[in-house]
């Protein structure tokens, strides 16, 4: 990984992460991951998906939340973007976006959208978005504890099945 450390083209770190893992471990191993780049002189985000969840964002200008996706992979005919380990001669496809001031981006594993009410009813993609809409964006360094007190609201008294990792990103002012 400190071979690209600095290196915004995060396709060629993800295919040597997918071979690595495939020759490391057996068939039955694999990660999802985002990696994450900042180019700070052209205010730039870079991200680079392997099977994780799609991030969110938020535009303050518009004052809506969208999900960060690149164009499926289907629709150009080639598998892309799958988790690591999975499948030989993967391609990972990089997502490039300008934050403006007050822009957040949420990162979260998917403990967070696949979280279950105590009927067993998954919380899903829309649950995830309608719980992120109804907490109060205005404040990033609270987000995560209010998101994370709504996800155990949510869950109710039963325990998370599975880690419930939340980062929050917001672009400041310049």
């Amino acid at each position: 990984m400190q071979l690209y450390l600095r290196d915004l083209e995060q396709i060629a770190l993800m295919r040597d992460l997918n071979q690595a893992i495939r020759e490391d471990f057996d068939d039955g191993h694999y990660a999802t991951m985002v990696a994450v780049g900042w180019h700070g002189r052209r205010g730039l985000m870079v991200m680079t998906n392997a099977g994780h969840p799609p991030p969110l964002w938020y535009r303050a200008s518009r004052d809506e939340w969208s999900w960060l996706e690149p164009l499926r992979a289907s629709a150009r005919g080639r598998v892309s973007g799958v988790p690591l380990g999975l499948l030989p001669d993967v391609t990972y496809d990089r997502l490039v976006i300008r934050p403006h001031a007050g822009d957040v981006v949420l990162l979260y594993s998917d403990g967070v959208s696949e979280i279950s009410d105590p009927a067993g009813a998954e919380l899903g993609r829309d649950g995830l978005i309608e719980l992120v809409r109804s907490v109060d964006v205005r404040f990033p360094e609270a987000m995560g504890t209010r998101l994370a007190s709504a996800l155990s609201a949510f869950r109710g008294d039963g325990e998370p099945q599975d880690d419930q990792t939340i980062i929050i990103m917001r672009m400041n002012d310049i």
